[in-house]
């Protein structure tokens, strides 16, 4: 079978989401730099979008990354075939690009690394700086998680995968504590999905966003 190649840094979230994918449906891959992404077709390359090569078939963007990854490849399917359960698993995709992304990747996760590389001080972490659209965003992946153990029940998803990358870098910053009450649910969740082979085997050693993750 023709190898799927992923061109990005490995810590990145979209990255590492796509990379658990492959490593849940046990589909060996290649990953390369960004820069050697293919061209779109104005001729120029488009920064920071995840992208992957198959058999000559360039897929753009990481849900639909995600999705041709169990739609074309062999594996354990990582899609569930109960509308309930699919519908989710597809709500906990849309709140993670839409929302988690942005408030806790960049208003959170962002903060820190700028502050590693920059030497900025950060002020400690209150729950009252704790900025609204964070807490909401945890709120409804709580509510979509609900029982679990997964996103979608019982079955691990491609939810599961994306979610888990920002999760890594979230969980060691004081707002992770603050964020997450000793109860939530996602706490639970966070604990069985590190421990995959999946996320132990893709856990980047390098990489721009890798100064972020605690040592194991």
């Amino acid at each position: 079978m023709t190898q799927p190649v992923i061109f990005g840094d490995a810590s990145s979230i979209f990255v590492r989401g796509i990379l658990i994918a492959l490593a849940e449906k046990g589909v060996a891959y290649g990953l390369v730099a960004e820069a050697e992404q293919p061209l779109v077709g104005s001729g120029e390359r488009l920064p920071g979008e995840a992208v992957m090569e198959h058999g000559g078939f360039v897929v753009r963007g990481t849900g639909p990354i995600l999705r041709y990854i169990d739609d074309a490849l062999p594996g354990p399917r990582l899609q569930p075939e109960a509308p309930r359960q699919r519908a989710r698993m597809n709500r906990a995709l849309e709140i993670h690009f839409g929302e988690a992304t942005p408030a806790l990747g960049g208003q959170i996760v962002g903060r820190h690394l700028a502050e590693l590389l920059t030497g900025d001080w950060i002020a400690p972490a209150s729950k009252e700086n704790l900025p609204a659209g964070a807490r909401r965003t945890i709120e409804r992946l709580s509510d979509v998680l609900d029982r679990g153990p997964f996103f979608a029940g019982d079955m691990f998803t491609l939810a599961d995968a994306a979610v888990a990358p920002l999760f890594s870098y979230l969980m060691p910053l004081p707002e992770g504590d603050l964020l997450l009450a000793p109860s939530s649910p996602l706490r639970a969740w966070w604990r069985l999905v590190r421990e995959r082979d999946s996320a132990r085997g893709t856990r980047p050693k390098t990489g721009f966003f890798s100064m972020l993750l605690a040592a194991e």
